[in-house]
């Protein structure tokens, strides 16, 4: 993919990045570097680094003052109204139990607006942090432990100071008291130690030292105030906003249906480097909807601001408005610079044992035509899908690279041969939309498994008792897509029914495995390895309420999630993701179909924004910001005031 920057040429490297390279911008280059704090006059002697990158050297030094994708003279003001699809029902985003509102997400700090972190991504690096809530940071050679320097300067809310009892409160909520999700990831660290009176020292068991990803994984997640939880459950959800430090807070909610975030105008760290030119808006409001096409609508009626289309129909026949034609509302293909990954693939609950039988897991991909689908229903919106890091160099492609095979050839009697003598590709022949080939294919594979067409009905050859299928889709415009797929199977006798049930009782059934078919995206960043723990693992299997919906216990799966851990350079960790997809390629867990290669944007023009190269992530919520010339046209346009 053009503009990644792991094809720069870059050294892989696993010790924190030194600050041998100099920011783009040449007024950078004379600006004080108090921003961090590397002195090693500190009681523990630790050279701290202002940020720190994995696989590839640090691109802003520690004298820069904003991130080059930002416009650090953007306006504050005004708002922006996005839509989303369910419901929610609490403000706690670790917990095991309900449905956290937009805004207080854990892993992802874009949908992050009330907690800050000890560090802070770029998103025009593949894999590099820098200091937010810590002053410095450092990642010694062995990996042993993890420190972090603490800015003296940050404060909550209420304006008391962020201290090192904050920090080691957090960890023993994420470690104790938390999601599987997110103590499962804590099992690397054995214990947080405060090393002076602004340093703190987290320790790393001894089968994860080295692990590269271990900084991003504790300096990444939201610091929590020990002294508002002091007389509360943090396991528990609750309505109650909570008490945050970052650049929003909670200005008003009616629970399930909205919520309003506002500025923090006296944030404390709005003018660090890593924040300059972003929350430029005033508020930021999300709406709830129950059904993703009155979302949709949503939008076009001024009701929602901006919307990332996920239906390729929608995108090609129902944007066509007056208000467009006026030039006063967007539409646009973004592109990032990031894994496309698999939209929405299907999977199949492993809990059942015909689905472990890896000859009917075969059998239903052979019936199902992704090439046909994407160009006959999605007018070719989407790429296909050849790896669960396509568009990515982690993806696998052609046959296992002699790295590969070190990791492969002592699990070779755990994975299908395949692994070792073919390139995944879609079914062969697709493009018709019904194949005779795969069929009989798949009557022959349906056959070995022990099932059999009598009377025009797939049935168990044994017992008798039909083969049916209950596809649960997370939307009706999924479940809609899957129709072709549905006729196919019932001309083989199969009995399918789709349902897109309301989004917490499709969220429930995955969790439950209530379900034959399900569905759900796989999107990784250039560093997946929580995700892939969280999706793929058998420890995630057993935990309630994991993402590991299929219900994956593969030990081969296993060996090779250890290998992308243990990885110390970038040969390594690609060598053991690109093994990693084969085999979950080969043994059809998920039917990849489509991968989300670009973005469908469509917004009303009220925003100014900086033009860049692609990044890991469009940054309209945080690196947009409000142009009132442009709101007065809409406005007036549309015979309002206001916003």
């Amino acid at each position: 993919m053009q503009g990644w920057l792991w094809l720069c040429g870059l050294a892989a490297s696993l010790a924190v990045a030194h600050s041998l390279a100099q920011s783009s911008d040449p007024a950078q280059s004379d600006t004080a570097t108090s921003a961090y704090d590397l002195s090693p006059n500190t009681p523990s002697g630790i050279p701290y680094q202002h940020g720190y990158a994995y696989l590839s050297e640090l691109k802003y030094a520690p004298g820069f003052t904003h991130y080059d994708y930002v416009n650090p003279q953007a306006p504050k003001g005004g708002s922006m109204r996005l839509g989303e699809q369910g419901n929610w029902d609490s403000f706690i985003a670790w917990s095991a139990k309900g449905r956290p509102v937009q805004g207080v997400s854990f892993w992802n700090d874009f949908y992050s607006h009330i907690y800050d972190r000890l560090l802070e991504k770029a998103r025009d690096e593949p894999a590099s942090r820098y200091g937010l809530l810590a002053a410095g940071v450092y990642y010694p050679a062995s990996g042993e432990w993890v420190a972090f320097k603490l800015r003296e300067d940050a404060y909550w809310h209420d304006g008391q100071p962020i201290s090192l009892d904050d920090l080691l409160f957090s960890f023993d909520v994420y470690k104790n008291h938390s999601a599987p999700t997110i103590s499962q990831p804590f099992v690397a660290f054995t214990h947080a130690e405060v090393i002076g009176p602004n340093e703190i020292r987290y320790h790393i068991d001894t089968p994860f030292h080295g692990d590269p990803v271990l900084p991003f994984r504790i300096g990444g997640v939201p610091v929590l105030p020990a002294h508002y939880w002091a007389d509360k459950d943090p396991s528990r959800t609750s309505v109650e906003p909570p008490l945050g430090s970052g650049p929003y807070r909670v200005k008003d909610f009616k629970v399930g249906r909205w919520v309003e975030y506002e500025r923090v105008k006296d944030y404390w760290g709005a003018d660090l480097p890593v924040n300059r030119g972003r929350y430029n808006f005033d508020i930021l409001k999300y709406d709830y909807f129950r059904d993703d096409q009155v979302r949709h609508e949503a939008v076009k009626s001024h009701v929602s601001d901006l919307r990332e289309e996920e239906v390729p129909p929608r995108w090609f026949r129902s944007y066509e408005t007056p208000a467009k034609a006026a030039g006063l509302f967007k539409q646009q293909v973004v592109k990032v610079s990031k894994p496309s990954g698999l939209w929405w693939p299907i999977f199949w609950n492993l809990r059942q044992e015909r689905f472990r039988d890896i000859r009917v897991r075969e059998a239903l991909w052979l019936l199902r035509d992704p090439l046909w689908a994407n160009e006959a229903v999605q007018r070719g919106f989407w790429s296909i899908a050849n790896s669960y890091f396509h568009g990515s160099r982690m993806a696998s492609s052609g046959l296992p690279s002699a790295d590969e095979l070190a990791l492969l050839e002592p699990l070779r009697d755990l994975v299908p041969p395949r692994v070792f003598t073919h390139t995944y590709a879609p079914p062969p022949g697709v493009g018709s939309g019904f194949n005779r080939d795969n069929i009989k294919r798949a009557i022959e594979l349906f056959e070995q498994a022990g099932y059999v067409i009598r009377d025009n009905v797939m049935v168990d050859a044994a017992t008798g008792e039909p083969f049916e299928l209950r596809l649960v889709a997370v939307s009706t415009a999924l479940g809609s897509a899957w129709i072709p797929y549905k006729r196919v199977l019932q001309r083989m006798g199969i009995r399918v029914t789709i349902v897109a049930p309301e989004v917490s009782n499709w969220l429930y059934r995955m969790r439950s495995g209530d379900f034959d078919g399900g569905a759900i995206w796989f999107l990784p960043d250039n560093t997946p390895t929580v995700l892939i723990q969280n999706n793929f693992s058998s420890a995630a299997a057993e935990q309630a309420y994991s993402y590991n919906w299929p219900h994956i216990k593969d030990p081969a799966v296993d060996a090779l999630i250890a290998a992308v851990g243990r990885a110390s350079n970038e040969s390594e960790f690609l060598a053991a993701v690109r093994a990693l997809d084969r085999v979950l390629l080969w043994n059809f867990y998920f039917m990849p179909g489509t991968s989300r290669s670009s973005y469908g944007l469509v917004w009303w023009d009220k925003f100014g924004y900086k033009e860049t190269e692609p990044l890991l992530r469009i940054g309209y919520r945080d690196t947009w910001w409000w142009d009132a010339e442009k709101a007065a046209r809409v406005n007036e346009y549309l015979g309002r005031r206001g916003n």
